[in-house]
């Protein structure tokens, strides 16, 4: 694990995703009410996953970078096994039976969500982020001196304290000189004992003053400690207050009647849990924005949807003996864009429908959903957002459909949902809401 600070915080980035990933700088957003918006931009280029993560509370926006960041090691490390078994010719029934799934899954997001209620677990954004100060904040260099010994938690702790040089041996001084000159010439044995104490009286100094020099230090590098780890232990506990606030908040709703400012935030957490606990295949790069209008209990939810390019995914797998690896075959032009089509009607419906029911309050009575598709224009290395399929329904209306029986589609027209044609073709068509 490495840390990575962002602004003062410190957050744990697992080590096989480290040089993978890219991490914004966080960034204020307008909202519709009079509070602010706290963003952050994650990608993971290598296996196409990008997330703009966004809260009204910083605390909050940062517990959602650290369960991204868990979730994306998991993804890394099937990955990595994944492309293992490529080279490998007796991995191709186990590679056969994953694109089985895979299709499964990809053809069914809407149907096999139908038995089961996503919940919202609110200790999934708690800022788990660990104490830490740099050497330079406690002794002013880049380098914990070598004469501090730490605890097992970092905590400067005691020093390496200099030894005191002995006492001279004040006859072997003097036996220095013969008979003549100790006869003779006492003062001079006399200057040379002399010198020798003084020259033992410096370093005694010297190395007394080095220890209390040390001493100073440890005692400033420790009241630096602690008093940071106070306030990193004040900040945890405030930011728990704040995600209990709004966890309370959202409760409220049911029953009693909240400020704009408050249902809105509140509402807008809750269904970011939800929406972070919806599973989708690994094909699918989930993102999303929710803004919700307490006045008329409406959520605004715009959805990426993946793009046909996303979503070719191999049909099947066969062993090469002439490369000497695992060959994919692909779907046709046609199965791919029937699929495209298919995980974008269903993608849209299935999380109206887990927002609807996983709304304990009764908060949301309308959403408006814009599913939009990522593209890049000709020439050009930027990127825009064009939303492909726009659907405006209330609670009663989507509940009560008959999702086994009805295709996708035809779900889609019957809410009064536009789409310009087949999404897979990206032709934009105006929002709703």
């Amino acid at each position: 694990m490495n840390d990575q600070s962002d602004e003062g915080y410190v957050y744990v980035i697992p080590e096989i995703i480290e040089d993978r990933i890219q991490i914004s700088g966080v960034f204020l957003q307008p909202t519709s009410t009079s509070m602010v918006s706290y963003g952050i931009n994650l990608s993971f280029p290598e296996l196409h996953l990008y997330r703009t993560l966004r809260s009204r509370e910083l605390s909050l926006l940062r517990g959602k970078v650290e369960a991204v960041l868990e979730l994306w090691e998991k993804k890394c490390l099937q990955h990595l096994h994944y492309q293992t078994d490529r080279y490998r010719a007796a991995a191709v029934d186990q590679l056969n039976r994953d694109a089985d799934k895979r299709l499964r899954l990809l053809r069914n997001i809407l149907l096999d969500s139908l038995d089961s209620t996503p919940s919202a677990d609110w200790l999934r954004i708690e800022c788990r982020g660990v104490f830490s100060v740099t050497p330079e904040e406690l002794y002013g260099i880049p380098d914990i001196p070598p004469y501090i010994l730490t605890d097992a938690d970092g905590r400067p702790a005691d020093v390496l304290r200099l030894d005191q040089v002995r006492k001279p041996d004040l006859e072997k001084t003097k036996n220095q000189f013969g008979a003549i000159t100790k006869f003779f010439r006492p003062s001079t044995v006399r200057e040379a004992v002399d010198q020798e104490l003084e020259r033992w009286s410096k370093k005694r100094s010297d190395i007394g003053v080095a220890n209390a020099e040390r001493r100073a230090t440890l005692r400033q590098a420790q009241n630096i400690f602690d008093a940071s780890k106070s306030m990193f232990k004040a900040g945890r506990d405030s930011d728990r207050h704040v995600l209990q606030n709004i966890k309370t908040n959202y409760g409220r709703l049911a029953s009693g009647v909240l400020s704009s400012d408050s249902a809105s935030c509140a509402v807008e957490e809750y269904c970011d849990l939800i929406m972070m606990a919806l599973e989708y295949p690994d094909e699918i790069c989930s993102n999303w924005l929710v803004s919700y209008v307490a006045e008329r209990k409406v959520l605004h939810l715009d959805l990426d949807l993946p793009s046909i390019d996303q979503l070719r995914v191999p049909k099947a797998w066969q062993y090469s003996s002439s490369s000497a690896e695992v060959v994919e075959l692909k779907l046709s032009e046609r199965e791919v864009a029937e699929l495209c089509d298919l995980v974008s009607y269903q993608m849209l419906l299935r999380t109206m429908r887990d927002l609807f029911v996983a709304d304990e309050a009764c908060a949301i009575k309308a959403i408006t959903c814009n599913g939009q598709v990522a593209f890049q224009s000709p020439g050009s290395d930027e990127w825009s957002n064009s939303v492909v399929i726009s659907i405006s329904a209330d609670r009663e209306d989507l509940l009560q459909l008959n999702f086994l029986e009805e295709t996708p589609s035809a779900l889609v027209e019957q809410l009064g949902g536009v789409a310009a044609g087949a999404p897979h073709l990206a032709m934009p068509v105006q929002p709703m809401g």
